[in-house]
Formats: structure tokens, sequence, C-alpha cells
């Protein structure tokens, strides 16, 4: 599981009983061993103040943004220890006007408890896509990926897959102590999680029963919020000191050196370490940055809402919101500033509203979920070295 989304969720509940409560779903959700899961996204974009120049390029984009839906089927199964799962996902892509749907599938194998690790990715290309394949590579549906073969090919990372397993099995409880202990803290004076309201209902022969929360940010709150975030996280000692640990253990499955000297590996374990030791002060550095966007808008008037279900066994099983955003070119132009002070007419005076609803379904927890990958032969499928192979071929030489 990745770090990362599960810090920045924390920092989102903070120390109140909603954002606890809320903070002990989402960690539950992480020990998920399969589900599947529905998630929906459409876009809305909206311009006002435009020049003509703007008006004619968004007379033509508008229509293909507007209308765009995206939905995505997810299946995954894997074991207690995460070193074996199997992934596949099936992906639909409506542009506005455009007539014909993009649709892709993705699977993915992974096995990492054996000697030899075993990670291999399929891609079924796009109709749209094939016809700019390499001619030898056209009429081919698939496209396979073994990532651990991968790591043997010029310029890419050397991974060690055992430390890699055993850096996600032992991390894993390292970070939901962290979590804990840190939303305890995080107590910023706007309160922005609220337990919305419980509902039962049957299903089967059986009475279930679910929790709501909300977590609604307005312009204001959200400006208020990154400040309160940067502070916070600068002058925690415990912070810091899990970021330092969680990059040191990262560096051991990653050989970055890619076989260079010792000289060099230190030269790069420094730069590391320097990132680290300077990350409060660039925190405070970035925090000071965003005061300048403070009288900037970046959220619309509908701002964030993000509803998120939790099931009496604790487990998140729905999230559905929606996010407004604000392109003020005029007032990003001038805090850059990058105005062209020549000619006036050709900055952009548009201000653009970008809306986004989303709705994701988790379902089938913890239940056997059937994932069958493709059958693959060397007629409907092509590895992607022998694509980069065909194409740096074709690429002109000096």
């Amino acid at each position: 599981t990745c770090a990362l989304p599960i810090l920045t969720t924390s920092l989102f509940t903070g120390c109140s009983t909603d954002g606890l409560a809320l903070m002990n779903a989402f960690t539950k959700s992480q020990t998920i061993n399969s589900q599947q899961t529905q998630s929906d996204i459409s876009v809305k974009v909206s311009g006002s103040n435009m020049s003509t120049q703007e008006e004619q390029m968004m007379g033509t984009m508008l229509p293909n943004i507007n209308g765009t839906k995206i939905s995505v089927l997810t299946k995954i199964n894997q074991n207690e220890d995460k070193t074996i799962s199997k992934m596949q996902s099936d992906i639909n892509l409506k542009l506005g006007q455009v007539p014909n749907n993009i649709s892709m599938s993705v699977w993915a194998d992974v096995d990492v408890a054996g000697e030899k690790p075993v990670i291999n990715e399929v891609y079924k290309i796009p109709q749209l896509l094939s016809a700019e394949l390499p001619t030898e590579l056209q009429g081919k549906d698939y496209m396979v990926m073994n990532l651990a073969n991968m790591a043997s090919e010029p310029d890419m990372p050397k991974i060690d897959y055992k430390k890699l397993m055993t850096f996600s099995k032992d991390f894993q409880p390292k970070l939901v102590d962290f979590i804990v202990k840190y939303a305890k803290q995080f107590n910023p004076t706007t309160k922005y999680i609220t337990y919305v309201g419980s509902q039962s209902f049957l299903e089967g022969n059986e009475m279930q029963s679910t929790d709501t929360y909300e977590i609604k940010l307005n312009d204001k709150s959200f400006k208020d919020l990154m400040h309160y975030t940067l502070n916070n996280l600068s002058e925690s000692t415990d912070a810091m000191n899990f970021i330092q640990e969680y990059m040191t253990s990262m560096m051991s499955v990653y050989d970055v050196t890619n076989g260079q000297d010792k000289n060099s590996k230190d030269i790069i374990n420094k730069a590391f370490g320097d990132i680290t030791t300077q990350l409060p002060q660039q925190l405070v550095s970035i925090n000071k940055s965003l005061e300048s966007i403070d009288n900037l808008k970046v959220l619309g008037d509908n701002g964030i809402t993000i509803r998120y279900t939790v099931n009496k066994a604790g487990y998140v099983v729905k999230e559905k919101g929606n996010a407004e955003f604000v392109v003020d070119l005029p007032s990003i132009i001038k805090l850059s500033g990058t105005t062209q002070k020549d000619s006036s007419s050709s900055n952009p005076t548009g201000i653009y509203n970008i809306g986004i609803d989303f709705n994701t379904d988790i379902t089938n927890i913890n239940k056997n979920i059937d994932i069958v990958l493709p059958k693959l032969n060397s007629t409907n499928s092509f590895n992607y070295n022998d694509l980069m192979k065909i194409v740096n071929t074709e690429l002109p030489t000096e």
C-alpha cells in the first residue's frame, strides 16, 4: 500500500471525533485483500471574460471537454502478505461530442513471494491507438510489460524485490501507528468534517447499516487548511523522522546508482539526506509562497464536497462528491510576472470554472473475485520492449 495517499487522508481527518472515526475507516480499508470498485467521473468547464482568440479556441475545445465521462471498473485479489495479487481494470472514456467511446482494459499479475519475482502487466490496446502502432505490430490486441525483467534493461532502476516485499510488510504497521499518533495532534481551527447520519437497510436476509461523513471546503477554508498543514508538518519532529525513515527504507529497495561506483552512491545518499534535513524549512517556504495566492480564487462557489459511506464492518464502501476549481488566467499571469507588455491583446483574459463530479462504489470486500487474464500468444500480443526496439530503430541518427 502506498504511504502517501494514506498520509494525505490523515491530514484531512484531524483530531475531531468525526475526523478520527473517518480516519479509522480509511485505516481499516487498507487491510482489504479483495474488492471490486466502480468509479465514475464527469467533467464540465465554462469560461467567462474570454478574449476573441480564446472564444474561438474554446468554441472548438469545450464541446469535446463538456460531457466527458470516465468509467472504471476495477477488481483486485491479493493474499494477506500483499505479495501475490491479480488486478483487472476496464476503462471506458466518453469525450463530449466524439461519437465513439474509447475503451481499454488493464490486467496485472504480481507474485514477489518466490526467488524470481513475476510482475506482468497486460494492456488491451484501444482501437483508436492501434492504428498508430508500427506496421509490424498492427492487428495485435495486447501489449505486455514484464516489469521484473525490465529492471535489467539499460537506464532502468534495479529493484531488490525481496527487500520490497519486506518493506511492504514491515512498513504498513509503522504507517498506521504514525497516522493514529499524528492525527491526534492535528487540530485546525476550522471544522470541515461532519457526521451526516446513518442508514439501515435489508440486504438479502441480513440487516445492514452505514454511517456517512462529509468533508466540505470552500476557497477560504481550503487555503487555511493548507497553511495549517504545512506549518504543522514543518514543526512536527515525528513527521520529519517518519519521512526520513520512509525515504531511507525506499533507498534500500531501489539501487538508484544503477551499478555506479561507491562514491556516486554516497553522493546520492547525501542528496536524499539533505532533502529530509531541509524539508521543514522547505515546507515553511512553500507556506510563505502560498500567501501570494490568498487573494486569488482557487475554488469556485461550490468548493469541494466529499461524502464517505462506512459500513458496519468499518470499511469505506462509497465515495461521492464534487469539486469546482477556478483558473483566473489574468490574475495568475499577473502573479507570475509574465504579462506581455508589448501586446496586451495577446494576454489571455478568460476566467475558467472546472467542475468535477465523482462517485465510487466499493463492493465484494474480502470475497472471492474472479479475475481471468487474457490468453496471450505471438499472434495477438507483443512485448513493450519489442515496441521500444522498433521505435529506436526508426529514430533518425545524427
